[in-house]
């Protein structure tokens, strides 16, 4: 996890960097073995700590987050401007062993801030486990290029609390450096909080594969699509992201889809998979008995409910279906007229939240226990 930086400037407008520095590096120490800790996580944990993101916390509360949230290393930092010329030092701090490592600095011409953030990206790294096998020279020449107007944009942008200044800032970075991927997606996730599902679409496509954020660029992309009602691609886009990462999530969404599209043996082995991937999960369940209800399978489908049910008691949609089951009532029986209005088939249960974090999480974990038994 990256801690914004310490301002020690004496000059004013330069409060931006703060965020600036914990951005480049965030961005840049996500090699691969390493998962780092996105902004947005960071500042949900904090808030839900009591710890605005306008409050500077103290080591111990940094320490105390860190460690509820799983890290293993804190980058702590701070930073001066003075005219054209930038500072920066950073200290890595190890979670388990509450070891500090020294500062490591790094300075130069603020106008090659990305740069000299970048190099001390690398420094970080050397600190840890496995680090890059490449030369600084090579970390610092691999990485994208920023224009640093650009990129005071779109920090801005982050930290607004503004919505129309968040997206004057994101436009202004991208008209400074049209192939920035973070402004765009950022653009895109706005628009898709706001409902606007057209101008959603047309931002979250310029995320490149490769980038950081192209994962829950495109789910929010196939969310857009099928929100707008357009099922083919939105299974498309669920299906292409599936392939790269097999997230429950998009498992259950694409069955969900293929549900919707009367696809129901389909929509019954997406289900199924991702019940048996996250067992813990009511709604799995309860698209899974939905499923097996409309394939005429009422015996397993009431199993599937009474597990739902077991996770979730109040849940009044899987208690009536339950009930009609029990009653005899047959899927079949619902779309004819001897029904009667009180039986009420529920739609599937689409996932809306996008957890890529714990996927990596974890797959770092299975690489991190073959790389020991390999030693071993």
């Amino acid at each position: 996890m990256v801690m914004p930086f310490e301002n020690r400037s004496k000059i004013v407008g330069a409060d931006w960097i703060s965020e600036a520095c914990s951005e480049v590096l965030t961005e840049r120490m996500a090699t691969p073995g390493v998962n780092v800790v996105r902004r947005d996580e960071r500042v949900y944990a904090f808030d839900h700590a009591g710890v605005p993101a306008a409050v500077r916390p103290t080591r111990a509360t940094i320490f105390r987050l860190a460690e509820e949230m799983g890290a293993d290393f804190v980058v702590l930092g701070n930073y001066e401007v003075t005219g054209d010329l930038f500072q920066s030092s950073a200290q890595l701090l190890e979670v388990k062993n509450l070891k500090l490592h020294p500062e490591i600095k790094r300075s130069g011409a603020l106008a090659d801030f990305v740069s000299l953030q970048t190099s001390l990206s690398w420094m970080m790294l050397q600190e840890m486990p496995n680090p890059p096998r490449i030369s600084e020279q090579q970390f610092v020449k691999a990485a994208p290029p920023i224009r640093l107007d650009a990129f005071e944009s779109y920090v801005r942008g982050v930290v607004s609390t503004n919505h129309a200044q968040k997206v004057r800032y994101f436009k202004e970075a991208l008209g400074l450096n049209p192939g920035y991927a973070e402004p765009a997606f950022q653009l895109g996730k706005l628009y898709y909080d706001s409902h606007d599902y057209d101008q959603a679409i047309q931002w979250l496509v310029k995320v490149p594969g490769g980038d950081a954020t192209w994962g829950e660029a495109n789910f929010l992309l196939a969310m857009a699509e099928y929100n707008r009602g357009n099922l083919e691609r939105a299974y498309a886009t669920f299906n292409t992201l599936a392939a790269q990462l097999p997230l429950t999530e998009v498992q259950n969404n694409l069955g969900v889809v293929d549900a919707r599209r009367g696809r129901r043996t389909q929509a019954t082995d997406y289900f199924l998979k991702v019940v048996n991937a996250d067992p813990g999960d009511p709604d799995y369940h309860f698209n899974l008995a939905l499923a097996l209800f409309k394939n005429g399978d009422n015996q397993a489908a009431a199993r599937q409910l009474r597990e739902e049910l077991q996770l979730r008691p109040t849940d009044a949609e899987a208690k009536s279906l339950l009930e009609a089951i029990n009653r005899g009532v047959t899927f079949a029986a619902t779309v004819g007229v001897s029904a009667g209005p009180q039986v009420r088939v529920p739609i599937e249960r689409i996932k809306r939240n996008y957890d890529e974090a714990s996927y990596r999480q974890l797959e770092l974990e299975i690489n991190n226990l073959n790389l020991q038994r390999q030693a071993k």
